[in-house]
């Protein structure tokens, strides 16, 4: 279901970043467009939520080895100041490319600094990089310059779903097999209560089958079909799946399913301090610091900032294994 942006469990003007990512996750651009406008002037608490204790054994497989290359770089690229963007917006609607370009370079920083927010175990960071910039461009092409929202926080906000947006996908390829399951059990349920023994199902059952099992023929035809070839349901696993008696208790299943996995239900890689840390280290909020530059700031040993600064970038270049967040 859509959640409205009346739905968002806000503070004064703090909105909670779990709503925020349920929003986001459940519209689509156009919806946001118009939801976007709604948000001016609020922020988003980006620092609450669960994130999962590092442990090495939890690190997963898929490395990113051009991730700290591409901060390091990073740290020489000047961030466009807030006075000139209006400027740069101006000209881009008037066509000139080269703006367009200055936005986009002056603008990595921002993307790279949300990317951590965004960052979630078992996810890409250079694809979250990726896709919030193509928040960037959904925000230039989105943008009213009579609306009363100013064009970096506008910016702002497509680029955080884009990168929801980019972390649904992952949601979407774990959760498509298990939906997928459980869909073939009611296939499976209603075939036994209505003794329908072959594949073939007459068009009186058509429209029973959209009311009963939510679904249209081709997808039921479908299921059946992927079923028979052993993808979904073995043999030696259909005396566990009989279990469910009924299509009601395995759209209990589904429905806890669907509430469990997704983008805001998923483990956050990083704390604020943690961020900080990063941000600091390689000057995504200004310029670069070292070691015992960000020990003096943060009250720590330039040891200490060192060790986290190592243990920061596995984490980063590494996905991590998929840790959902237990509401029960």
């Amino acid at each position: 279901m859509k959640k409205d942006v009346k739905d968002i469990k806000n503070i004064g003007d703090i909105i909670d970043m779990r709503s925020f990512e349920v929003m986001a996750e459940t519209s689509t651009p156009n919806e946001f467009k118009s939801l976007i406008l709604t948000l001016e002037g609020k922020k988003i608490d980006e620092t609450g939520g669960r994130v999962e204790k590092f442990d090495r054994k939890n690190i997963g497989n898929f490395y990113e080895d051009t991730v700290e290359n591409y901060l390091r770089e990073l740290s020489s690229v000047k961030s466009i100041k807030k006075e000139t963007i209006s400027e740069l917006i101006k000209n881009i609607q008037d066509g000139d490319i080269s703006s367009r370009e200055i936005l986009m370079e002056g603008s990595l920083k921002l993307v790279a600094k949300t990317a951590l927010y965004y960052s979630k175990v078992g996810t890409s960071y250079i694809e979250l990089v990726q896709d919030g910039l193509m928040g960037i461009i959904k925000a230039i092409d989105n943008y009213d310059p009579d609306c009363f929202m100013d064009f970096s926080e506008y910016m702002g906000f497509w680029i955080k779903y884009e990168m929801i947006q980019s972390n649904k996908l992952i949601v979407e390829e774990l959760k498509s097999p298990i939906v997928a399951y459980f869909k073939n059990m009611k296939v499976e349920v209603y075939k036994s209560e209505n003794k329908i023994i072959n594949s073939e199902i007459k068009e009186t059952y058509e429209a029973e089958i959209k009311r009963v099992l939510n679904m249209d023929m081709e997808e039921f035809e479908n299921l059946q079909k992927i079923n028979e070839y052993g993808f979904l349901i073995k043999k030696e696993d259909r005396e566990e799946a009989e279990v469910y008696k009924s299509i009601a208790e395995i759209d209990m299943e589904l429905a806890k399913v669907e509430k469990l996995m997704s983008v805001s239900n998923l483990a956050n890689k990083f704390t604020a301090a943690e961020i900080k840390i990063l941000d600091l280290y390689y000057g995504l909020s200004g310029k670069r610091k070292y070691f015992e530059e960000i020990g003096e700031i943060l009250d720590m040993q330039p040891s200490k900032v060192k060790a986290e600064v190592e243990k920061l970038m596995i984490k980063l270049k590494y996905n991590g294994k998929k840790v959902w967040i237990d509401e029960d």
